[in-house]
């Protein structure tokens, strides 16, 4: 056995009790492993000048659990799965059953000029991408994007009027 078993194997019951006293019950196994790479950091900076190394090596390896579980706890809560019933509305909401009226999209297009008013019929009644519009119509798509840009400061500033 070498030395840096026997001294995990000598210090993991302080791992389990550090793991214990955060409260961790999730990913346990995870956490007893960042405990021991504690460990190793411990023992390959540890001066005996300094105190014991009992008392470096409890601060070291609860430092470093502690960080990762800071990082996971800020990942579980900024990256939450959606419920089902969730998914199923974003689904539906992102899906064009049906390509909207005729009629409703030419009420949007007035005030816009008439490349606005193309970019909008062509996005929302016949659902091309910006690089099949531009192609269509012979610009650049950076074209497109301008016209794009200006009818939805348009339509946004109209909206706030009502």
């Amino acid at each position: 056995m070498n030395e840096f078993s026997k001294l995990a194997e000598q210090y993991t019951p302080m791992i389990h009790h550090i793991i214990k006293s955060l409260a961790i019950y999730k990913n346990k196994e995870d956490f007893v492993q960042i405990g021991l790479i504690g460990l190793w950091e411990a023992k390959s900076k540890f001066d005996p000048d300094k105190g014991k190394f009992l008392t470096y090596a409890y601060t070291t390896v609860k430092g470093k659990i502690l960080n990762e579980f800071t990082k996971e706890s800020l990942f579980e809560t900024r990256n939450t799965p959606l419920e089902m019933e969730s998914q199923d509305f974003v689904q539906k909401a992102v899906t064009f059953d049906e390509p909207l009226q005729l009629e409703t999209l030419k009420t949007y297009c007035e005030g816009l000029t008439k490349n606005q008013a193309d970019w909008l019929l062509l996005t929302f009644q016949e659902q091309k991408s910006l690089p099949e519009i531009a192609s269509q119509l012979g610009v650049t798509v950076s074209a497109v994007k301008s016209w794009r840009q200006s009818a939805l400061k348009k339509l946004r500033k109209d909206q706030a009027l009502l």
